[in-house]
């Protein structure tokens, strides 16, 4: 995880005006191995987010630009896949976090929503009427 976290930072610290086309490419193909190999493993896909993630990897990878496009281009993808990884990262930190039981907690507890059996007036006089 350290590599890919130190890769993330130096992909985003990259700048258009300064950075060859060939450094580029070879970011590429190292951000290209670090986001296959989060995506592969079982752990990080458990759960819905991590589901997601991949979906956009390969999102992502169906979309990275040849070689005919533009600097603009690839120097983009670059960027946006560096961010994904950056994600990629953070959601398996949280899953290695996780018990072992293959439990994975959601991130956020759901709001409380009342009953839908008590959603009419009626069925509450009712219910008071019996109990009462």
């Amino acid at each position: 995880m350290a590599s890919a976290t130190q890769l993330v930072d130096e992909v985003l610290a990259l700048r258009l005006s300064t950075t060859t086309r060939a450094e580029i490419e070879s970011r590429k193909s190292a951000l290209s191995r670090e986001i296959d190999a989060f995506t592969r493993n079982a752990a990080s896909g458990a759960d819905v987010e991590g589901r997601l993630l991949r979906i956009e990897a390969d999102s992502l990878r169906a979309s990275a630009p040849g070689e005919p496009a533009l600097a603009f281009s690839a120097f983009t993808y670059v960027q946006n896949a560096a961010r994904l990884l950056r994600r990629l990262v953070a959601h398996y930190g949280e899953v290695a976090a996780q018990p072992e039981d293959g439990a994975i907690a959601s991130r956020t507890d759901p709001e409380p929503r009342r009953p839908s059996g008590l959603a009419t007036v009626g069925q509450i006089q009712w219910l008071s009427g019996v109990a009462g």
